[in-house]
């Protein structure tokens, strides 16, 4: 039976293996990454993406809204997240002194100390579902094809 054509708004056979494969081991990962990183550690994928957010930021910081963008939730959701990591004591808030209106994710020495400790497991995690199954070629290339895509 055939699926139908391009011409008829279907995916071509290679744009499909592409996505359903992006798709596939997206899911895989972040639910094998989210499952390691509560068991070990009490802390979600998203929380951890937050915290490495916030390490790699200038001073350990970011605006709100630009964490917002840089962890990919709505500013709403990205709001309980850091009330919740605030609450635990791994992120602070500051207001922005420049306008007043804004505030300042912070991450907290308690912050860098849990991303310490959870990020051996979430890079084993890593190396097992991608790293270590390509040669260093195809993981550069990989490499490659994600920094190309990124930048159309």
């Amino acid at each position: 039976m055939s699926r139908g054509s391009p011409e008829d708004g279907y995916l071509t056979e290679a744009e499909n293996r592409a996505w359903t494969g992006c798709l596939t081991f997206t899911n895989t990962a972040v639910r094998a990454l989210d499952e390691a990183l509560a068991a070990a550690h009490r802390i979600s994928v998203k929380e951890f993406d937050v915290l490495i957010t916030l390490f790699n930021a200038p001073d350990g910081r970011l605006r709100m809204t630009q964490l917002a963008q840089s962890v990919l939730l709505s500013p709403a959701g990205v709001t309980h997240l850091v009330t919740r990591l605030e609450r635990e004591g791994l992120i602070s808030r500051s207001v922005n002194e420049e306008d007043r209106r804004g505030y300042f994710a912070l991450l907290t020495a308690a912050g860098r100390q849990r991303l310490r400790e959870s990020r051996t497991t979430h890079n084993e995690v890593v190396r097992a579902h991608l790293t270590r199954r390509l040669t260093k070629t195809q993981l550069a290339v990989l490499g490659d094809l994600w920094e190309t895509i990124r930048q159309t």
